[in-house]
């Protein structure tokens, strides 16, 4: 074989393997923004792992998936979070978090929630805000208080620094508490308010034309369902930063084409520390 041509297939070889490894098993990506709080930072690089399999997507690991609303399926974008819940977990969301099969994962620090003080003391707040440099965002009045956002972490940082004791109460109507199981491919799932409200989109995706949903309703072909026979598995997904991160919450549930792969490992990022640092 001529030097030239074993060079071209060497070289053509490479470039295959290259691009294999690449689409189906590691992936190279950047991140944009600072939706996981301290875990990734707009500008690392990371790997992705893209080979699927019982701990990929994993419970609790960091993913990188494709949004899976179908106004976006010429070109879906991507988003990471985190994965709290896989098929056939049971979700329960309140004012205190999300619970998993019953376990309670907190508020994330970053979320910022609607807090309320009495009025007479805002002169003392807002200075106390200043001097932590703590912005007022979304603030309104009536008579009696004065309610604005901050997020967890900012709300024990004011605590410990107001002059006096002041109760600080966090507005409940911020966050609307439901229950659901996240569906499991072949497996049948009630149809009620509530797996409508979160699984409408996944629905009509799965079903296309035949499914309409009607004052509360699913048909298909017509019929009244009371119950809905999923094709694919489904996984629930939150951002770390969940004021302005978006997640499950916004997309609903997320199905399993969708899920590129686990977050595995930083190989650059601005601040040195984090450099070649696996990600959990």
């Amino acid at each position: 074989m001529k030097p030239a041509l074993r060079y071209i297939i060497i070289l053509a070889t490479v470039i295959i393997t290259v691009v294999a490894v690449r689409w189906f098993f590691i992936g190279s990506y950047r991140i944009a923004g600072d939706k996981m709080a301290d875990t990734l930072k707009a500008g690392d690089c990371v790997w992705v792992n893209k080979l699927k399999g019982k701990s990929n997507p994993g419970r609790n690991r960091i993913v990188l998936y494709r949004s899976p609303l179908r106004r976006d399926a010429v070109k879906p974008p991507l988003f990471i979070g985190r994965c709290i819940g896989t098929p056939g977990d049971v979700i329960q969301m309140g004012l205190d978090g999300f619970r998993v099969n019953g376990r309670l994962l907190p508020n994330a620090p970053m979320m910022q929630p609607a807090f309320r003080i009495r009025k007479d003391i805002k002169e003392q707040l807002l200075t106390a805000m200043d001097s932590l440099h703590i912005p007022l965002r979304d603030a309104k009045e009536d008579s009696v208080s004065l309610t604005f956002r901050m997020s967890l972490r900012e709300k024990e940082l004011l605590s410990r620094n107001l002059l006096q004791v002041v109760q600080i109460e966090m507005v409940g109507e911020h966050r609307m508490g439901y229950e659901f199981i996240l569906p499991r491919k072949g497996k049948a799932l009630d149809i009620n308010e509530t797996s409508l409200l979160v699984g409408r989109e996944a629905i009509l995706n799965e079903a296309g034309d035949a499914a309409v949903i009607r004052d509360g309703k699913l048909y298909i072909n017509g019929e009244e369902k009371t119950y809905y026979f999923f094709r694919k598995d489904y996984y629930w997904i939150l951002s770390e930063n969940e004021t302005e991160g978006i997640d499950s919450r916004h997309l609903g549930l997320i199905p399993e084409d969708c899920v590129v792969g686990n977050i595995w490992y930083c190989w650059y990022s601005k601040d040195a520390s984090r450099r070649f640092k696996k990600i959990r």
